[in-house]
């Protein structure tokens, strides 16, 4: 399914190919017309005028066309766009996405929502997707699984609308959300997929860093919406030993508070509260190192 360049921008132009284009102007319009090529992209946070962790997002990058199309690409050329622009419009805080085709490279700044203080305290609420990403590694455009998530995200559960969208596979279990990684944090293990099966989130590698110092094990497995919903029940009345929770560069690490009808108690869970606190840990330390 044929996708734009550009979605969800802010501001009033971009830099495609090394050039200021207006959005406004007929070669901006073109722009959000849908395109049959291969486009590849990445969304990257930015804070205290800082590009949150740079240089994975450039290597994802790399190895997707590396994938497709094998074409170069000069992630030091974008940088410098990037930064350029975030200062020019003297910006600290927000979200900046670079976006390749083949023959064409742009930059723009993008809208992104981001979670209110109350979804970190209380968790965010989820709905169910039964969808297997084709190339889960490979981080293109795809119009017919934005279409198939936002329709699931539209969808009102008893605790209210949708934040994120968790896929499942054929065999039921919770893989990954639509724009994040998904765990699922059980006594004193954390537990992940296999990692051939989903987009290895950027956010995802620290916070394995940060299981670390929490004191936590890391271990290869999923489960199904029902074995969740069983053991939540299972558990006692005193702090929660079992907490889900999703990671993305967006929103760092976010307890879920529900996934479909079915309640958890993430936020309440001490673990995952100093998880939370080791992985602001790392991203405060890497913003310092990189101002």
């Amino acid at each position: 399914m044929a996708y734009p360049l550009v979605e969800g921008n802010i501001g009033k132009y971009c830099i495609l190919n090394g050039r200021k284009v207006d959005f406004d102007s007929a070669e901006g319009q073109e722009l959000f017309v849908p395109t049959d090529d291969i486009t590849y992209y990445e969304s990257i946070r930015f804070q205290k005028g800082v590009l949150l962790f740079w240089e994975d997002h450039m290597e994802r990058l790399r190895k997707s066309v590396e994938a497709k199309e094998n074409f170069p690409i000069d992630p030091d050329g974008y940088r410098f766009v990037a930064e350029s622009m975030i200062l020019s419009e003297e910006m600290s805080d927000g979200n900046i996405r670079v976006v390749l085709t083949k023959e064409n490279f742009l930059i723009y700044f993008s809208n992104m929502s981001y979670p209110t203080p109350q979804m970190y305290q209380e968790g965010i609420v989820t709905t169910n997707l039964q969808w297997e990403r084709v190339e889960p590694h490979v981080k293109v455009f795809r119009g017919d699984y934005k279409k198939a998530v936002a329709e699931a995200s539209s969808r009102e559960t008893r605790f209210g609308q949708p934040y994120e969208v968790i896929l499942s596979g054929k065999d039921g279990k919770l893989v990954e959300g639509g724009r994040s990684n998904f765990f699922v944090l059980h006594k004193d293990t954390v537990y992940s997929p296999s990692e051939d099966l989903i987009l290895i989130g950027i956010t995802r590698k620290y916070v394995k860093e940060a299981i670390g110092k929490t004191g936590l094990t890391l271990a290869e497995g999923a489960f199904s919406l029902d074995e969740l919903v069983r053991m939540e029940s299972e558990e006692d009345d005193g702090p929660p030993e079992l907490a889900l929770f999703v990671t993305s560069s967006p929103f760092d690490i976010l307890p879920v508070r529900s996934i479909e009808d079915h309640a958890f108690r993430s936020a309440e869970c001490k673990k995952l509260q100093a998880l939370m606190k080791n992985y602001q840990k790392i991203v405060h330390k890497y913003i310092r190192q990189h101002k």
